[in-house]
């Protein structure tokens, strides 16, 4: 791996040990780009001189911080496959007892995860960052091909899975709190499970399915995208905002979503796209939701016009010039899980972004396959697809996942497409 965390054995260890564990926290709290020397040397008292001489530079001592997540992930991993050896769980159980990873992602092992988070975004810009991700990826693919050996099924199913639960995982960290939730992303999990690895029950109950449907938009219906605004003094103005920000984010992607760029779009003052959001943050979700709204809109036109396999796995050979709505729905899901995860008053976004992954797939199978296809089971394949754009756009080029065979699988197995 890129960087090291030092054993303790002496002062310098211990106070090197002391200051990436609560860089990690910061890392959790803010993201790299809040969690400042200053403020590490605040919490650990110490020098910001002594700490930029101790790991070189900022990206030093996050590198230290990744590494140390990833670490914790390794022994957890670890630790879960010895324990399904020595308690000889039975394959039926494999779904169960494999959930409890996204369980302890919204629970003990939240802090970590909101890390890990982090690190697999910025993987993508920074090299030295890079070389961890690509290390961590190797640890989770090779924990879960070590537990599709344990339990008898195919490894290339569990590499499917293992991206699902990292997925659903990452929006663990902001959907949390929505009981809906947990009860639709474990049996969907489940579901998967058996769909994909033939292990335990395919069937959903009654009682999940009428939950699903309530839980995820109807685009048929209207139920998607945002509130329709108010009607009065500015509403016009602001409903140019919020398009404009929702063709840049189709066109470039969530990050070229600025203030600046908005206001030339919709032919408006900088001063008046403040005036409308609060930050820039604001901002860029109402476009989110916009583009949910068009995406959703597309899908009521196209209701009859089924995707077929090719399309699917062309999309995966593509992958690394996804479209700004393909980034959206894969590097996209991960940012806005980690900002509803921090802020309070963009909680509620988590788990709107998590319920338009479910809608997207199911919506756009056309009516006469959705209907074979249960909602929990179109989000399963949303979510590994999410998982699958954005590992390839972290690791790029790599032989570590074959996503094509993946796409295959994935299409047959959970939207019944062959």
């Amino acid at each position: 791996m890129a960087s090291t965390i030092a054993s303790p054995g002496s002062d310098d260890d211990s106070t090197r040990q002391r200051i990436v564990e609560e860089a990690t926290t910061l890392v959790a709290a803010a993201g790299i780009r809040g969690a400042t020397l200053r403020d590490v040397a605040a919490r650990c008292g110490a020098g910001v001189a002594s700490i930029a001489y101790m790991f070189g530079n900022k990206d030093g001592l996050i590198a230290e911080c990744f590494t140390l997540a990833v670490e914790r992930d390794r022994v957890r991993l670890a630790a879960l496959a010895a324990e399904a050896e020595a308690m000889a769980i039975e394959p039926t159980l494999a779904g169960p007892f494999l959930w409890t990873l996204c369980d302890e992602a919204c629970g003990e092992r939240r802090t970590d995860m909101l890390v890990l988070i982090e690190l697999w975004l910025s993987a993508t810009v920074t090299p030295r960052f890079s070389e961890i991700c690509h290390a961590w990826l190797r640890v989770r693919r090779d924990a879960f091909r070590a537990f599709a050996r344990l339990f008898g099924a195919d490894p290339l199913a569990f590499d499917i899975l293992g991206l699902h639960l990292l997925s659903e995982s990452s929006f663990a960290v902001s959907c949390h709190g929505s009981a809906a939730w947990r009860l639709l992303a474990r049996a969907g999990f489940i579901e998967a499970m058996a769909r994909v690895a033939r292990l335990g029950s395919a069937e959903a109950s009654s009682g999940v399915s009428a939950l699903a449907a309530r839980f995820f938009a109807d685009p048929e219906n209207g139920r998607a995208g945002e509130p329709e605004a108010k009607a009065g003094r500015g509403a016009e103005s602001r409903a140019r905002i919020v398009d404009a920000a929702a063709s840049i984010i189709e066109e470039e992607g969530l990050a070229a979503v600025t203030n600046r760029a908005v206001a030339e779009r919709a032919g408006v003052s900088l001063a008046l796209t403040t005036y409308h959001f609060r930050s820039v943050t604001e901002l860029a979700f109402a476009g989110i939701l916009r583009v949910f709204e068009k995406v959703n809109a597309g899908f009521v036109r196209n209701a009859d016009n089924a995707p077929e396999a090719a399309a699917i796995i062309e999309r995966v050979r593509r992958r690394s010039q996804p479209s700004g709505v393909e980034r959206l729905r894969s590097r996209g899901m991960a940012e806005i899980s980690l900002a509803a995860a921090r802020s309070v008053a963009l909680e509620s976004l988590g788990i709107a972004m998590r319920r338009q992954r479910g809608t997207i797939t199911h919506a756009s199978l056309g009516r006469g396959v959705r209907s074979g296809v249960t909602r929990t089971r179109a989000a399963s394949h949303a979510l590994w697809s999410s998982a699958a754009f954005l590992t390839a756009a972290a690791i790029g080029e790599s032989a570590l996942y074959d996503f094509e065979s993946q796409a295959r699988l994935a299409a047959a197995s959970l939207l019944d497409i062959d």
